[in-house]
């Protein structure tokens, strides 16, 4: 309702409210003459450009600047679409200003735990008892459950993240809907002994429907040697097989000589456990041990194959690229790689430890310059991937007064480095040389971290070995403005060396039978798909191939009638004969359908080679789940925990690997509050997009993902 405003009014009027501009900033925009006598907030005012006069609180007078109808106030006729942007933006702003102050007061009463008896926020003293709602919901005791649960975090340092585990949150639903009156949790004796044991029986069971698959789909022995905080040694034996790596055993080998026969036993105790039928191959890297091991049990179990992990030997031909030795055949081509793979680990070694440059690098970027131990696969590509993502800030860093401020020295040491660092990295040639080894080495990295997944592999690898040398030929013709058909490059021969004399190593007769069991490898499209530069022949036509496969159904089918059977039904498969000659089964081949489905909708026409689609497209290519594995002991074994028997870490592992293996397979885990409860740090956004959780590590792309966005500050907790 409108009022008019008198002189004699104004004079008369007390001194007016103050008003807090950073919360209501509207108020600039009228003229406040006197508050009202109606008591709150509300003030008698006039528009700065209509001249409209009222008394009301800020709401109306929002509302009549921000034409916002319905408010029960006349809108200003004056204010137009340049005047209202910059109104909005204003009330934006203090809004804005507004929550944070709320959430930021909300954050400190939830997580900072005073002494007894104080609070860092005090709320409004209410006259008398609390009120009706405060005791429905037990507030006071609950704000007190919620201070001792804050303490078993600060008391024993544990990673906040801990709050968001499934079980945790369950056990307190469950004891706060349970009829047990002042529960105890279990002693520090029944944690370790009694109701260790039993959980070790319990996920026995609850992953019994897993190992009863590996009947049809087969199951690969994986193993890796591992050395724990006391420098003790652990072999490691887990089962894999579709999606899913099961912890099978680890056998303590500290003291023993860990010759072939030792290893070989390990295994054989493994398969006779599982039983031999359900096995396909066991899978190492290349340590001469294993692989004697490994020719030992296909001696003893010649249905079972021993296959080099992929990821191993690709790994090894990357550093051999990247760290050729003097005297082998490629050093000359390749010695252009060591330097330039010193330089990049020099810039980050530099940057990430020298203190006050490290402080300088985090002025301009969020990101860090991470240190990845030698022991990863791809870690100079990594390293150089980071590089070129903070290329811009190394450029500010360099060029900063503060940088020539601390290095001003001709003779020191320190400041002779600075110099050479800063003319690397403003030297474009340079960048360059990094942009061509991430160029031509991506097709080797892209092969690893494929290989490295937890998913049936082994029926790819054999193609994606080509796909990579060709790619790679491709990229060197095209650096270098080649021919690829008629023209020769030196650097791509001694590319190329290195990597097949790794395939000859690394291939085995399994990698050939398995390829020639995927479909789409005999359709017209994959076929066409081929360059022709590199034109591509069906399994069948590859006289490598065919051999290593025949190999394979003399070891697997030693009956004759059974092998003439087999071969006869895979004649027929692979040249569309019989059944297979039918027009929806060879249309089904373009389509490009996932093997096992193929096999099993259009393969009971070759029950042998069915059964045999099904094992072996259900395997993986490599034993990287134990080295995923092998984070689990460190974090379980430590050296707080050093004293922790083999039996007792070992039943702990199992435990763990069974209850994450289980946890991953419920829909829960994906959506919640315990989602993804159990991968990176206190400060990992769960809500992100979780397909770039991938970009750091091979070793554990779901854990190192998250170092590579977050930084490694954020796993310190």
């Amino acid at each position: 309702m409108s009022s008019s405003i008198t002189s004699a009014d104004q004079s008369n009027q007390k001194p007016l409210r103050p008003i807090d501009y950073s919360k209501t900033p509207l108020w600039k925009h009228v003229e406040v003459i006197r508050d009202s006598t109606d008591g709150g907030g509300n003030r008698d005012w006039v528009c700065r450009y209509c001249g409209y006069s009222t008394g009301s609180s800020y709401t109306r007078v929002r509302a009549h600047l921000l034409q916002l109808k319905n408010q029960g106030t006349k809108l200003c006729s004056k204010v137009n679409v340049d005047m209202l942007r910059q109104l909005k933006l204003e009330d934006s702003v203090a809004e804005e200003r507004a929550k944070k102050m709320k959430e930021d007061s909300q954050k400190k009463a939830d997580y900072i735990t005073l002494p007894p008896g104080s609070d860092l926020v005090q709320p409004k003293k209410r006259k008398g008892n609390q009120s009706t709602l405060e005791r429905a919901f037990n507030l006071k005791e609950r704000d007190e459950l919620d201070k001792e649960f804050a303490r078993i975090f600060y008391s024993a340092a544990l990673p906040f993240n801990l709050a968001r585990n499934a079980h945790l949150i369950n056990f307190c639903y469950k004891l706060s809907i349970s009829n047990v009156a002042g529960y105890r949790p279990p002693s520090y004796n029944r944690l370790r002994t009694t109701l260790l044991a039993q959980e070790s029986t319990h996920v026995d069971n609850l992953l019994k429907p897993i190992k009863d698959s590996w009947v049809k789909k087969g199951v690969s022995i994986c193993s890796d040697g591992w050395t724990d905080a006391s420098n003790n040694q652990v072999v490691n034996i887990m089962g894999a097989s579709g999606k899913t790596a099961v912890f099978i055993d680890s056998a303590d080998a500290s003291g023993i000589k860990k010759d072939a026969g030792f290893i070989a036993q390990i295994f054989a105790n493994a398969i006779d456990e599982i039983g031999v039928q359900k096995v396909v191959q066991i899978v190492t890297d290349n340590g001469s041990n294993f692989k004697a091991a490994g020719h030992i049990i296909e001696g003893r179990y010649p249905t079972v194959f021993w296959t080099p992990c992929v990821v191993h030997c690709v790994n090894l031909a990357f550093k051999s690229l990247c760290k050729p030795l003097e005297n082998s055949a490629h050093y000359e081509e390749c010695k252009w790689l060591i330097y330039l793979c010193d330089d990049i680990n020099e810039i980050q070694k530099f940057v990430s430890r020298h203190e006050m440059v490290k402080a300088l690098f985090e002025k301009y970027s969020e990101h860090q310059l991470l240190s990845i131990a030698e022991t990863r696969f791809a870690s100079h590509y990594i390293c150089a991937q980071r590089l070129t993502l903070v290329k811009s800030v190394l450029d500010q860093l360099v060029i900063d007064p503060e940088w020539r401020n601390l290095f001003k020295s001709s003779t020191n040491p320190v400041d002779l480095k600075a110099r050479k660092i800063r003319m690397l990295i403003l030297d474009d040639s340079w960048w360059e040389k990094v942009e061509y080894f991430l160029e031509f080495m991506k097709p080797i990295y892209i092969m690893i971290r494929d290989g490295d997944k937890d998913e049936p592999m082994l029926h790819l690898i054999y193609d994606m070995w080509d796909n990579m040398i060709e790619e790679i030929k491709v990229i060197v013709f095209k650096k270098e403005g080649k021919d690829i058909l008629v023209d020769s490059s030196s650097f791509y021969d001694a590319i190329q060396m290195v990597l097949e004399e790794r395939w000859n190593k690394s291939n085995t007769p399994l990698h050939c039978l398995a390829h020639s069991l995927v479909p789409k490898y005999y359709s017209n499209a994959w076929l066409a798909e081929g360059r022709s530069v590199f034109p591509r022949v069906s399994p069948h036509q590859d006289a490598e191939v065919s051999v290593q496969r025949n190999l394979c159904f003399q070891r697997l089918f030693p009956d004759p009638n059974v092998l003439r059977s087999v071969c006869k039904e895979y004649g027929s498969f692979s040249s569309s004969l019989d059944f297979f000659s039918q027009a929806h089964v060879m249309a089904s081949r373009e389509l490009e359908e996932e093997p096992l489905r193929w096999w099993a909708n259009y393969g009971s026409a070759a029950p042998h080679l069915q059964s045999l689609a099904f094992l072996l497209l259900s395997q993986p290519a490599s034993s990287s789940c134990c080295e995923r594995n092998w984070s689990f002991y460190g974090n379980i074994k430590t050296l707080k925990r050093n004293r922790l028997t083999s039996d007792r870490a070992r039943d702990l592992v199992k435990v763990h690997n069974s209850l994450r293996l289980l946890a991953r397979q419920d829909e829960a885990y994906k959506s919640g509050p315990s989602k993804y409860w159990d991968i990176g740090g206190d400060n990992f956004n769960v809500d992100a997009d979780v397909s770039q959780l991938a970009d750091l590590s091979i070793d554990d792309p779901e854990l190192e993902g998250v170092v590579f966005y977050l930084g490694s500050r954020e796993l310190e907790e």
